[in-house]
């Protein structure tokens, strides 16, 4: 079995916060994971927890080893890209609004 010890109070502190406050789920479980590994809870048990495979829980292991905190969090790219961006399409979208508002 896989554990992740020996992890610094604030270190514990810090995925604590994340689990309690970060409004995406992901990040959320990856820290409770941490967390109750460092507990002493069973890899097979947390991926009944989280409803994931055993090797999900592995690679959150890997990442948070490899990464610490910045680890728990997703990649960048991750997800549905937006249609439109600020950047891009905001003088479309104003021209728009005026063109068709009443």
């Amino acid at each position: 079995m896989r554990y992740i010890t020996d992890i610094d109070k604030e270190t514990i502190k810090e995925l604590e916060r994340i689990m309690k406050e970060d409004e995406r789920y992901k990040s959320s479980h990856r820290a409770h994971a941490i967390l109750l590994s460092n507990q002493g809870k069973k890899v097979n048990e947390l991926a009944e927890i989280f409803g994931c495979q055993i090797r999900t829980i592995y690679r959150w292991f890997d990442r948070f080893e490899a990464d610490k905190i910045e680890g728990v969090f997703e990649l960048k790219g991750r997800g549905r890209k937006p249609k439109l961006t600020i950047e891009k399409d905001a003088k479309k979208v104003f021209e728009y609004i005026k063109k068709n508002s009443i």
